[in-house]
């Protein structure tokens, strides 16, 4: 796991607080695996955060303010809010449990198969995954890079508005 994709010179792989220390493959996949998802969350909710407190067309513009409490607005007045997001968070944890996961005999916890590539749910409309393993791994890199750095920059907006009870711009 420590040549996996994300590990870039001059750092290698990055674990100043030995998390990883002891961890098997099975173990270090399933991390992996919430990192993607965390990453990507965090580029969704940040483009969020940047988009919807200066252009918000839904709810006829009456949701409005600091984005962390757009959620609570949209949620009175619209009473099934709430049922659309788990909806569609269902969804997508659906797929990648029937895409990704197995329970193998006699073991009491799921496990990711073993032919299954992290964060890969064969959702690709645009056709951006390279066809090229060299190219596909650099693709993934760049993406738990970017998921990282979302992590920090959402953290960072979530606090802003904490603290200043304003909104970002």
């Amino acid at each position: 796991m420590y040549d996996a994709p994300g590990a870039l010179p001059p750092v290698g792989f990055f674990d100043p607080l030995g998390l990883s220390e002891g961890k098997t493959d099975e173990e270090m996949r399933k991390i992996r695996e919430a990192e993607l998802k965390h990453g990507r969350l965090a580029m969704v909710a940040s483009l969020g955060f940047l988009v919807q407190e200066k252009f918000n067309p839904l709810f006829d513009g009456k949701i409005t303010g600091p984005a962390i409490y757009q959620f609570q607005q949209a949620d009175e007045l619209l009473s099934y809010f709430w049922l659309i997001v788990l909806f569609g968070v269902g969804v997508t944890e659906g797929q990648n449990i029937i895409v990704g996961w197995e329970t193998k005999k006699g073991a009491d916890v799921s496990t990711l198969r073993d032919d299954y590539v992290n964060g890969d749910l064969s959702f690709d409309p645009l056709n951006l995954k390279p066809e090229d393993p060299e190219e596909f791994d650099t693709m993934r890199t760049k993406e738990l890079q970017n998921g990282r750095l979302a992590m920090l920059g959402i953290a960072g907006m979530v606090a802003q508005e904490l603290v200043t009870g304003q909104t970002l711009f």
